[in-house]
């Protein structure tokens, strides 16, 4: 891994897995990981967005969810046509020595398949088995990897990123514009609100449905709750769908629409 890229790792508060940077005699060189590079890139911008435009540290609870959307923003900048939601992917293969259906260096792959990556909210109360603050990330990276597959199956992919209006740009716009919304210090429940919210500002709720039925399948449904701010070991889960009454659920639409704001983010040059 070279000196910039370690720079950058320790300036977003991740810890250099000591494996990645000695491999012996055939070392791989993490900066051409596109699994490191786009998750170093992701940190810049939840730290950035995450509480507005006047803080930058507000990803220090213990439950936040930055490295998560480090791995997820990898993940989608790296998306082909193809994409095997089910059989998922590992992060950071490369590096790891492992092949590109490898595991990766999380607790599972990312994977829609719960025989594959059967994690949910609850699992962020594991302390022994799920670390802190990667092993919470990944829980939340598996929930927007199910949500990446509900918008995919439902708009479809489009390989633009730039101009595209596929299932893949309008995920990560409203995941982005969540990012800008939830308050410092944010919990899982905070990141479903917010994400929710941003909906309802992009299409009027057309998506509501959708979201809530992606995060009540991972354990994060209307009654579950992330508990005290500093406290790692008291999230409750839960299954449930708000009522059909629900008035955000009024504009839900099964069948994909025209009628999306084409991104006015890009990719390059660096936020």
């Amino acid at each position: 891994m070279t000196v910039l890229l370690i720079i950058a790792a320790l300036l977003n508060g991740d810890v250099i897995n000591a494996s990645l940077l000695d491999a012996g005699p055939y070392e791989r060189d993490g900066s051409l990981d596109n699994g490191i590079v786009g998750h170093e890139y992701g940190h810049g911008i939840s730290n950035r967005l995450t509480g507005g435009a006047n803080v930058a540290n507000c990803l220090t609870n213990p439950t936040q969810m930055g490295e998560g959307w480090s791995d997820w923003f990898s993940i989608m900048l790296t998306m082909t046509a193809d994409e095997d939601f089910e059989t998922g992917r590992g992060i950071v293969t490369y590096s790891a020595g492992q092949s590109i259906d490898g595991i990766g260096i999380r607790n599972a792959k990312y994977s829609t398949d719960f025989g594959v990556n059967g994690f949910t909210y609850v699992d962020t109360n594991n302390t022994a088995g799920v670390s802190q603050p990667h092993g919470i990330g990944f829980i939340w990276a598996t929930v927007l990897y199910d949500l990446a597959h509900a918008y995919v199956e439902k708009y479809g992919f489009d390989d633009d990123f730039y101009n595209g209006t596929g299932g893949n740009n309008r995920v990560m716009q409203v995941v982005i514009d969540g990012l800008k919304l939830q308050p410092c210090g944010p919990g899982f429940v905070d990141g479903r609100d917010a994400i929710l919210a941003a909906d309802m500002a992009l299409t009027g709720g057309e998506d509501q449905c959708m979201i809530w039925e992606v995060f009540a399948t991972r354990g994060i449904g209307l009654n579950a709750s992330q508990g005290a701010a500093f406290s790692r070991t008291d999230q409750v889960e839960n299954y449930a769908m708000p009522p059909d009454t629900d008035p955000s659920l009024a504009n839900c639409t099964s069948l994909s629409v025209d009628e999306f704001d084409q991104s006015d983010y890009s990719i390059y040059p660096n936020p």
